[in-house]
């Protein structure tokens, strides 16, 4: 080891002080391209005025020459940077689609190519507006003075709208409402001519003179009612038709009509006990005088304010105030615990119990000895396991009475004690796994399970205790500076429950601290996963990159619109972005860097999303 050390030692002073080794010399033999990427604006934007095209180019040497082309004319050439372009587009046909693309030669002839990106230039607003009538509604009957409501919109702005009542002009908008925003006319119809149908409609006007009309639509005007000869409607809410009826009984009638309700009329065989003339209309039936165990018919007349009148559709209940025998046994069944179940410590037997009328009792049976009654609802048991021999198996069951003293009983249900915990408890080291290379500080992270619950976790490296952990999640950060570098360790793990049993797990990892050399020229590699470029996106959505190096990733970060948004020094590469924070229905562009130890950068392809969220 020590001959090789100082064999190193002249070797590396002598690249220290011979000044650069001809780096900058372009007959040293370069067969590494250059690297070149076009950076904005994005591939399938949409832009307009003069706009800056830029491009990224390096090499490992030396850059001879830049060139940006727009559909393989060439608009920019140069050896320095800033390699960009102030891009008139308003000198280029409107509506149409241009292609950008650059190449990069470095001084040994070495050739790149950029990915080529389309854009799409639009200049002038060609877009209609659009609009629609809130109220009236087409085949709507009006009367008296009523708000013609217009709502209408524009990729711009609305210059003037002209509302259109039978062709002629009535008004003209400029402004909307300062409340809602729509365009409001109040019509006083009485102008009209009655019973006629009337056509409504509106020219929206733009700034660009782009119209479009909303519309047309229909009303027909009534100011004058006909004479009323609809008859009233109406239905009996309660009692329900064929129902067993006691004591006082609210007759309740639903009735309405399109003019309004004079009375109602409560008709009870065949003789009239009541009237209502307000809503809601309700009678209350005493059922005491009448005739015991009979069915009873109840009629009503619903009698509107022309005095049309109609009636309704009979009903018959029965009587009965006095009540029969309860013969009807309770129901009661065991839910908990369920048959075969294994218990330990104090538990509830619970019980669901039901029946027609009211429960009087429960009993509680323990291997077919009563020992418990409960008369308040949820009629349930403690039971307390502990007192019981170990391994052994119970019998349960329960009897229901109700107030009659009609009685059920449920199905027997066996159960076993075991309140001694003699299963061992599990788990495994998850991180590192096992062969792994690790260096610097390291989370050691374990997974444990229990059927009652663990104690305490051991972390051992190489046999000894290093650190004890007593809550979830169990893990230790282990410093591998401190062992041997380039050796083998034991880690392990000793998992104790609650009642002292354990268990043990094992791995064995590589430590290597080794740190990366100065010479890494080589440049880390970056792309963004999601979302994809031209897609249009709402609420909240996740963003997420890639990006690798032949030795370590120190930094990565995101961009929207060229402001940093977000930084990370480590897997995974993503977080959630509320769109809602972005400026509505324009494009916006995503970029993403990639930085390693020895300071190499590199920039993935930017995405162009649009924000469109209602």
């Amino acid at each position: 080891m020590k001959k090789l050390i100082i064999t190193i030692l002249p070797c590396i002073f002598l690249f220290f002080t011979c000044d650069n080794i001809d780096m900058d010399n372009e007959k040293v033999l370069d067969n590494t391209p250059p690297i070149i990427h076009i950076t904005y604006p994005a591939n399938q934007a949409t832009v307009f005025d003069t706009i800056k095209v830029t491009a990224y180019a390096f090499d490992n040497i030396k850059l001879d020459k830049v060139i940006l082309y727009i559909n393989d004319s060439t608009i920019f050439e140069n050896q320095n940077g800033p390699y960009e372009h102030q891009w008139n587009t308003l000198l280029h046909a409107e509506d149409e689609y241009y292609t950008i693309r650059a190449t990069a030669k470095d001084s040994a002839g070495n050739l790149t190519s950029s990915e080529s990106i389309q854009v799409f230039i639009n200049n002038q607003d060609n877009i209609k507006p659009n609009g629609l009538f809130l109220f009236p509604s087409t085949g709507q009957i009006v009367n008296g003075t009523i708000k013609i409501t217009l709502q209408a919109e524009d990729n711009d702005d609305i210059a003037y709208i002209d509302l259109f009542i039978n062709g002629d002009s009535i008004t003209t908008f400029y402004e909307p409402s300062q409340l809602d925003g729509h365009y409001h006319f109040n019509w006083n119809t009485n102008t009209a001519n009655e019973d006629n149908i009337n056509t409504i409609y509106a020219k929206i006007i733009d700034h660009s003179n782009n119209y479009d009309i909303a519309g047309p639509i229909s009303v027909t005007v009534n100011n004058i009612d006909a004479p009323d000869i609809l008859n009233p409607q109406g239905t009996i809410v309660f009692p329900p038709a064929g129902s067993i009826v006691n004591g006082f009984v609210d007759i309740e009638v639903n009735a309405y009509d399109n003019i309004g309700i004079a009375n109602v009329k409560f008709i009870i065989n065949g003789i009239l006990k009541s009237t209502d003339s307000i809503a809601p209309y309700i009678y209350s039936w005493d059922t005491t005088p009448e005739e015991e165990d009979q069915d009873h018919t109840i009629n009503i007349d619903i009698i509107d304010a022309s005095e049309n009148m109609v009636s309704l559709y009979p009903i018959t209940v029965h009587v009965n105030n006095i009540p029969n025998p309860d013969l009807i046994a309770p129901n009661i069944i065991i839910y908990e615990p369920a048959a075969n179940q294994t218990v330990s410590g104090a538990i509830e037997i619970l019980t669901i119990t039901t029946d027609n009328d009211s429960i009087d009792k429960v009993e509680f049976y323990h291997n077919y000895s009563l020992v418990h009654i409960d008369s308040s609802f949820n009629y349930s048991y403690s039971w307390d396991t502990e007192s019981e021999q170990e391994d052994s198996e119970h019998t349960w069951y329960a009897k229901a009475f109700d107030i009659s003293g009609n009685q059920s009983q449920t199905s027997p249900i066996t159960v076993f004690v075991n309140n001694l915990d003699d299963e061992i408890p599990t788990g495994a080291i998850i991180y590192p796994y096992a062969g792994q290379v690790v260096s610097d500080t390291i989370l050691i992270q374990a997974t444990v399970n229990d059927n009652i619950g663990i104690s305490n976790v051991q972390f051992n490296i190489n046999n000894i205790t290093e650190y004890i952990d007593y809550e979830d999640p169990f893990q230790y950060a282990w410093n591998t500076l401190a062992y041997s570098e380039d050796q083998e360790h034991l880690l392990s793990i000793t998992i104790f429950d609650l009642d002292s049993n354990f268990t043990n797990h094992s791995i064995i990892v590589m430590v290597n601290n080794n740190p990366i050399p100065n010479e890494d020229l080589e440049f880390p590699f970056a792309s963004i996963l999601s979302p994809i470029s031209g897609q249009t996106l709402s609420d909240t959505i996740t963003v997420s990159g890639f990006a690798s190096d032949n030795y370590i990733v120190s930094e990565v970060q995101f961009f929207i619109n060229a402001e940093l948004i977000s930084t990370f020094n480590d897997t995974p590469y993503s977080f959630e972005l509320n769109t809602l924070l972005l400026e509505n229905n324009i494009e916006h562009i995503i970029t993403m860097t990639a930085e390693d130890q020895a300071g190499n950068a590199s920039y993935a392809q930017p995405v162009l999303i649009n924000i469109n969220n209602p």
